[in-house]
């Protein structure tokens, strides 16, 4: 066991003092064996959890011994015990399963860059029947230390067919439930969430010019936050076709007095109920209204997938031609002071396979200090504002209810884990429960941090939110899924409206011109022909038809796209937009 004051190794596990500081010891809260995997049957209270990463290739990766890898979880571990955070250290690298029978010899497995994805997580199961056979308090939080090198990135298919921007989705919610290589599959239906996860999962990566000292910097922060991040105050930007969504979003952060007044400080078209609306702030001039001391940041702009597009863009009101523009950079988040949460709902706001800080808003917040981080790994879908919208009519969808989510239930004082949890559970039972882009939300949008932080508060002192057990995302009657057929004719050389003109009845051109009409009135946007046109059947009875139409390209490789669903019969229900 280990002193709980300064982190002396005991041998003796009957000494009652220790021999370093002379701190009185309490076997039955403090001790931890460093086999966690012993036989102890009795169960300790707060917060379990696994640290996953592989010693050897982290080690290589941050250019450091093994060994003073090892002393360095292990001095993190004591000091989160001290929280009331108990994690145990489980090794990809060097791992043991545990004996099969009295005489069975114990296997060891050496996993690397080309093991396959489910003998991780089968070591995770492992651990997890062995806690569970032992009588031990079972870890609920997986901790992964280290980016797609280290530990594998889950790789799945899209669930948007034919989608132009992405065909595949980098997702960690597989950690979540590491039953076996069925998993996957139901995942792709959508019926994985009506499984009981198994984790709570946040991951640390490491960007291409990562050090050592940037895993000492952030476990040293987070040792330090560990009772709750201070809520002090919070920083929000947004394009300006979302203002009204975001103002929606963001309405935990209004009523509570976190965002600054702006007032008389800027002129009236750069910020709105205290947002700040970009382009109107570029990258130029951003530093002179970001919030630098902030302890949560909200971003409702754009993203893109190219090196490029390294920061996060805005564009110009109603008018899709003229572009976006860069508008707050991964410098800017380097300058924060202050211990911060993240929330981004940019399409690719969460990237950072194969980057560096200075590429990636996620690794340059990580590097700084940000101590946790929710971003999207592909493109993201979100409410637009009508030409008429108000906070109060707007209503949100995918991203938009992700990060309102979340926000909310980080504010009530869940842990990050625990808030994004609650986010995808009530994206998935509202009224687009079933539909592809809410599964694809569920799935694309990751927690990048240790999972068991939360915030503190200030004003009123920490708020407890309740503790959520090992649950599903979905009660287990759900109907949840759907099925998806586009619409057209055998006639490949016309454009996709003369195809259906040929093979559809004339209920679906007059839906397109409804649309076309719509979308002018309420939006500004000019009409057009439709990019693709979708049947969707969900598995609870529901139908729906979906209409794509894409706009003009725009600088930087931002995609833009409008999505809108109807009735069969040509009542429009949602109108949302790529981010």
């Amino acid at each position: 066991m280990y002193c709980p004051e300064c982190g002396n190794k005991i041998e003796d596990g009957n000494v009652l003092f220790c021999s370093e500081c002379g701190t009185k010891l309490e076997r039955d809260v403090h001790t931890m064996n460093k086999d966690s995997m012993g036989s102890s049957s009795s169960k300790e209270a707060g917060i379990h959890g696994l640290l996953f990463t592989n010693l050897n290739l982290l080690a290589e990766k941050l250019d450091v011994d093994e060994q003073s890898l090892t002393a360095v979880f292990d001095k993190f571990i004591v000091e989160k015990r001290k929280c009331g955070v108990s994690y145990k250290l489980v090794d990809a690298g060097n791992y043991s399963y545990g004996k099969s029978g009295f005489f069975g010899k114990a296997r060891t497995v050496s996993l690397n860059a080309d093991s396959s994805l489910w003998d991780y997580m089968d070591i995770l199961m492992d651990v997890h029947q062995r806690e569970e056979a032992a009588g031990k308090e079972e870890s609920q939080y997986l901790f992964i230390i280290g980016g797609s090198d280290i530990i594998p990135m889950p790789c799945v298919r899209h669930y948007i067919p034919d989608d132009s921007n992405d065909d595949s989705i980098d997702t960690d919610i597989l950690y979540a439930y590491p039953y076996g290589k069925e998993m996957l599959a139901l995942l792709e239906s959508q019926e994985i969430f009506k499984y009981e996860q198994l984790f709570f999962v946040g991951r640390l990566p490491f960007g291409e010019d990562a050090s050592c000292e940037d895993l000492l910097d952030y476990l040293k922060r987070d040792i330090e936050n560990s009772h709750g991040i201070p809520m002090i105050a919070a920083y929000g930007q947004c394009d300006p076709n979302w203002k009204n969504v975001s103002v929606r979003v963001a309405g935990d952060l209004l009523s509570g007095n976190y965002l600054r007044n702006f007032d008389g400080r800027l002129p009236a078209d750069c910020y709105y109920n205290r947002l700040i609306l970009s382009p109107m702030v570029m990258e130029e001039n951003v530093s002179q209204v970001f919030h630098a001391g902030a302890s949560l940041y909200y971003y409702n702009l754009h993203g893109g997938e190219g090196l490029e597009s390294r920061g996060y863009f805005g564009a110009m009101l109603h008018k899709s031609g003229e572009g976006a523009y860069p508008v707050i950079e991964p410098e800017h988040m380097m300058t924060c002071l202050a211990p911060n949460i993240v929330i981004s709902e940019a399409c690719y706001g969460g990237r950072f396979i194969g980057l560096d800080r200075y590429h990636s808003m996620l690794l340059a917040s990580l590097s700084a200090n940000t101590l946790a981080f929710v971003g999207s790994s592909r493109v993201a879908w979100g409410s637009v504002d009508s030409l008429n919208a108000t906070p109060s009519t707007v209503a949100l969808c995918e991203a938009d209810i992700i990060a309102s989510c979340f926000m909310n239930a980080v504010l009530q004082g869940y842990t990050v884990a625990q808030a994004l949890f609650i986010a995808r559970s009530a994206l998935l039972q509202g009224t687009d429960q079933g539909s592809l882009y809410s599964a694809l939300t569920i799935v694309e949008f990751n927690l990048f941090g240790d999972p068991t932080l939360s915030m503190n508060f200030y004003k009123g002192g920490k708020s407890e939110g309740e503790r959520l057990g090992k649950k599903a995302l979905v009660p287990e009657d759900a109907k949840i899924g759907c099925t998806v057929e586009r619409i057209k004719s055998g006639n490949r050389s016309g454009s996709i409206l003369e195809q259906v003109r040929s093979a559809v009845d004339g209920n679906i051109l007059q839906i397109h011109t409804m649309i076309n009409q719509y979308l002018y009135a309420n939006y500004g946007v000019v009409p057009r022909e439709v990019d693709g046109i979708f049947k969707v059947r969900y598995k609870d009875g529901r139908e729906e038809l979906q209409f794509n139409y894409d706009m003009e390209a725009q600088k930087g490789k931002i995609p833009a796209r409008y999505v809108i669903t109807t009735t069969v019969g040509g009542e429009i229900k949602r109108v949302y937009t790529a981010k």
